[in-house]
């Protein structure tokens, strides 16, 4: 639809109203007929497919318009909901006429808990006479007025004046063109701005803590374990009926009730047990020993009241499964431990496990993460199958965590048999037999009970953390409930005597993914009774016998622990058990192995790991390994940080368990979601690297560079490469190292302390062609120190080179400094008869980092990136035979360019004047550019090649 016809259509809608603006206002003109005389109408010119016309699937629709869901007067969804590829982007709530939009707070603070709880940025209220834009990050409050986080209002009259904004900000089109995200940009860090997950994750903190300190006081024999068990089982079922009452699944203020009087935990285990016979479900299984603990009514009135109007910001009818699984998965890093108060009398705290301490905290996978790899692995898993044919398909996470994989294996698997029974073909025949059931004009739900069935059919999880265990299961049974009402339970008993929730206990367990039961075959093995409960060993093929006797899982998916800690006998058991890790321990590669265990013959693996496994210098077997035992589909690079708070950067693998059969390796380099490079590699290039690194942004263009330099001499051929000096290390040195030594680091001063003090360096005090070093780092050298390495050649004249970075940073060094153990010492062979200068111009030339940064490392931008020894040893190094002219012109020259380039960074470091230093610069940039020159005729670089470096 052209713009022209467009605006024609929206002055006849206004045209309209305005017309009969009186009767439109009168009390008889309900919201209904707003919504399909004008808002429907509206919408639909601004490209959105209100009616769905163009036929999509019931995942990918359009709008999703709901029926008004009222339970005792509240209504319990938004009107509209405006999505882009199944995706939601902002939700609409209608209002009919007469209710004033600009002044009255009820309406503008209901759309902004549904927005806020849904985690939109924006959302709109409107009544077509008014139009109301809200911020909707900005956290909502009962007392807020109907102006607070409004970003944008107009009446009708004023319609065409907006007509632009209008169309380039909320329309369909704008929305895939990225005007509606840049909307958002621009309007966000408002005063106020909040993430729903980190304010409701605030809040079920504190819930544990007053639970967890009023149950320790109130039952002082306790075990710890018991405690956590019952905090976490509470809270699970407190959350899950709350939400349930939300959905019109229970009754409206079922908890509340029970809050404003008395005995309050008395009459939560009566719900409890009404709720086990209703569900059916692990989640309220009796256990007579919680039902025991005593509790203060005040601790859980308070817990309880705050999850309810006017108290409560969040609407949980619309509250995502998947931001409620990142909120536990942070809660599960945290456990609860006994502190003594006085004599025999403990209370309750809470602290960071130690594990998780050591991995620096806990890193919920973002829905586009999961989304990736859920689509290439249980995607390609299932395409073109039926329903009975996906039956047998089985999903596994081995380190479920809070269950974020699962659940979108879950959605995926829903979304595909909702698109299957909702093809013309199938719909009365799926229909009849229970399958689906129209929830509104044209629109289909599936049943409980297939949704049930697709579960227990299907999805299959392990993790080793009990606590984890119950928060997968409560996730996948609210994404079983997500977007169901009342009426579920009347169709779910339509068809049969189930209750609304299956039993997870044969899918998702409790147990030890990498250690087996013959763990406790070891001769020598000594276990405390807590150690072995750690240990927590598990039978794969006891426990999913069925899965195993059909000859494995057909998708294993996750995000598998990094650099989780063993002891003695676990480290000797996994040496035993496992072929890859044979240099280290890191438990994200035991995962990768045993998961090729728990494959079917060509099922498939999606996995986000550390990006280090195809760089790094240590890891040649692993990529030995998958090379030749795998059939590599694809690797996902991205370029920004995926865990925003974590160190390691990531990568996304997914592989078929077959034989590699000369298959193109698809690699897909992304920004977040956006791919922005994809290119091919031919697995059988990388079988024949041996294990060597792979460094997949190298561009095919890129070849012919890398093939021309493969005939130069390496770096490690003409020079001596030493890492510089470690002072301090726990048990290093001699005399060894102590704590106290360690911790006090007597041997370096930010002052000359005495004679045998000698000047240090470390990687912030050098750059290209300079040293910064100012009479304020020194070391107490000799044998006392952790690492001295005296080969690093302190006493010679140097080159300089940075460890920490991404790039290649060098410098000249002939004051004989003392280098720590992040610079790295360059010297000549005794034999060699280039100059270090000579060597240092082509270090620092462009063009050399250049081909560090995109043929040999790839880790640009990363948070950890480093230059390794390996990498330094393997840079091409033009050798020319000086008893040549020319050979001996062109050394010169380079030599000359960097004793001029030393100069000049020395002038211009200790110019006080602007306007001089500007002007070195300058001097600095031609000088430069001259040895950048003549880098390129030593490499013998062609004008197309050159181009492309400096590209």
């Amino acid at each position: 639809m052209s713009q022209d016809t467009r605006l024609e259509q929206l002055k006849s809608l206004v045209s309209l109203f305005s017309a009969n603006i009186a009767q439109y206002k009168g009390g008889q003109y309900d919201e209904a007929n707003t919504r399909a005389d004008f808002i429907d109408k509206f919408f639909d010119l601004l490209g959105w497919d209100i009616a769905n016309g163009q036929g999509f699937s019931e995942s990918y629709r359009e709008v999703v318009r709901e029926d008004k869901v009222k339970i005792d007067g509240s209504q319990k969804a938004p009107d509209y909901c405006f999505r882009i590829g199944g995706v939601r982007k902002f939700f609409v709530e209608a209002k009919k006429p007469s209710v004033n939009v600009k002044d009255a707070a009820e309406g503008a603070y209901q759309v902004r808990r549904y927005a806020y709880t849904a985690k939109l940025p924006l959302s709109i209220l409107t009544n077509f006479g008014e139009f109301a834009v809200y911020d909707t990050r900005i956290k909502p409050g009962k007392d807020d007025k109907a102006s607070t986080a409004r970003i944008f209002y107009c009446t009708f009259a004023e319609y065409e004046q907006h007509f632009d904004f209008l169309v380039n900000t909320l329309s369909k089109d704008a929305i895939l063109k990225g005007s509606f995200d840049r909307y958002v940009e621009e309007n966000k860090n408002k005063k106020g701005t909040s993430e729903v997950d980190a304010e409701l994750l605030a809040l079920v903190e504190d819930w544990r803590v007053d639970l967890a300190k009023n149950i320790a006081k109130n039952n002082q024999g306790l075990s710890i374990y018991n405690l956590n068990t019952a905090v976490q089982r509470i809270i699970d079922r407190i959350i899950f009926l709350r939400i349930a009452e939300d959905k019109g699944i229970e009754d409206e203020n079922l908890l509340l009730s029970v809050a404003k009087s008395v005995n309050i935990y008395e009459k939560l285990i009566l719900l409890f047990v009404k709720a086990n016979a209703k569900y059916n479900a692990g989640l309220f299984a009796c256990m007579d020993w919680i039902n025991d603990v005593r509790i203060d009514d005040k601790v859980l009135s308070n817990i309880i009241v705050n999850l309810y109007y006017p108290e409560c910001p969040y609407e949980f009818s619309v509250l995502p499964v998947e931001i409620l699984g990142s909120i536990y998965e942070r809660f599960l890093g945290k456990t609860i431990r006994f502190r003594a108060v006085r004599g025999d009398v403990q209370t309750a705290i809470i602290e960071e496990k130690p594990e998780v301490k050591k991995a620096g905290g806990v890193f919920y996978t973002p829905q586009y993460i999961v989304d990736y790899i859920v689509r290439n692995t249980v995607g390609e898993k299932i395409k073109n199958k039926t329903p009975d044919e996906v039956a047998k398909i089985k999903v596994c996470d081995p380190a479920c965590g809070s269950g974020s994989f699962l659940v979108g294996a879950y959605q995926y698997l829903l979304n595909y048999h909702l698109d299957y029974y909702t093809q013309a073909k199938n719909v009365k025949a799926t229909l009849k037999n229970g399958k689906i059931y129209e929830s509104a004009f044209r629109s289909y739900k599936l049943t409980i009970e297939e949704k049930q069935r697709i579960l227990t059919s299907s999805v299959f999880g392990v993790d080793i953390d009990s606590q984890a265990v119950e928060v997968t299961k409560l996730s996948l049974y609210l994404k079983l409930l997500e977007n169901e009402g009342k009426e579920a339970e009347g169709w779910l008993f339509k068809y049969s005597d189930n209750r609304l929730l299956p039993s997870l206990e044969d899918n998702i367990k409790c147990g030890n993914s990498l250690i087996g039961t013959d763990f406790y075959a070891q001769g020598d093995l000594e276990l405390t009774d807590d150690e072995q409960i750690k240990v927590n060993c598990f039978d794969w093929e006891k426990e999913f016998a069925e899965v195993f006797k059909a000859g494995g899982f057909d998708v294993v998916i996750g995000n598998p622990p990094y650099g989780a800690g063993f002891n003695q006998q676990e480290r000797a058991y996994l040496n035993r058990s496992f072929k890859i890790p044979n240099y280290q321990y890191d438990s994200y590669l035991l995962f990768i192995e045993q998961s090729i265990k728990l494959l079917k013959r060509n099922g498939q693996l999606g996995f986000i790991i550390p990006n280090t496994w195809l760089l790094n210098l240590t890891a040649n077997e692993l990529r030995k390994y998958l090379f030749s035992n795998v059939q590599i589909e694809r690797i996902a690079h991205y370029m920004n940080k995926v865990f925003k708070d974590a160190v390691v950067d990531t990568e996304i693998i997914v592989f078929k368990n077959s034989v590699p059969c000369n298959n193109d390796i698809e690699i897909d380099i992304y920004e977040k979601d956006d791919v922005i490079f994809k290119q091919q590699i031919n697995q059988k290039e990388l079988i024949d690297l041996n294990g060597l690194p792979v460094n997949i942004l190298e561009r095919k263009e890129y070849k012919s560079i890398k093939e021309k330099l493969s005939v130069f001499s390496k770096l490690n051929a003409i020079c001596k490469i030493t890492q510089g000096t470690k002072p301090f290390q726990v048990g290093k040195g001699k005399p060894p190292q102590t704590k106290k030594i360690v911790e006090n680091k007597p041997y370096v001063s930010e002052r000359r302390k005495d004679d045998t003090f000698i000047p240090l360096l470390r990687g912030s005090m050098m750059n290209r062609y300079k040293i910064l070093w100012a009479n304020n780092y020194w070391i107490k050298f000799g044998d006392w120190l952790a690492e001295p390495r005296y080969s690093a050649s302190y006493d010679s004249e140097k080159i300089i080179i940075r460890q920490t970075g991404d790039s290649l940073i060098a410098t000249y060094d002939k004051d004989k400094f003392i280098v720590r153990d992040n610079l790295y010492t360059i010297v000549n062979f005794p034999d060699s008869y280039l100059s270090l200068k000579y060597i240092l111009g082509i270090i620092n030339s462009g063009f050399l980092s250049w081909y560090y940064q995109n043929i040999i490392n790839n880790e640009k931008g990363e948070a950890l990136a480093q230059v390794k020894r390996g990498h330094l040893a393997i840079l091409p190094m033009p050798t020319l035979d000086l008893s040549v002219k020319s050979d001996k012109t062109k050394h010169d020259n380079i030599v000359s360019f960097v004793d001029k380039m030393l100069e000049l960074k020395q002038k211009e470091a200790a110019e006080p004047n602007h306007q001089m230093k500007m002007m070195i610069a300058r001097q600095i940039e031609g000088v430069d550019k001259a040895i950048d020159t003549a880098v390129y005729g030593l490499y013998g670089l062609t004008e197309d090649e050159i181009k492309m470096v400096e590209g």
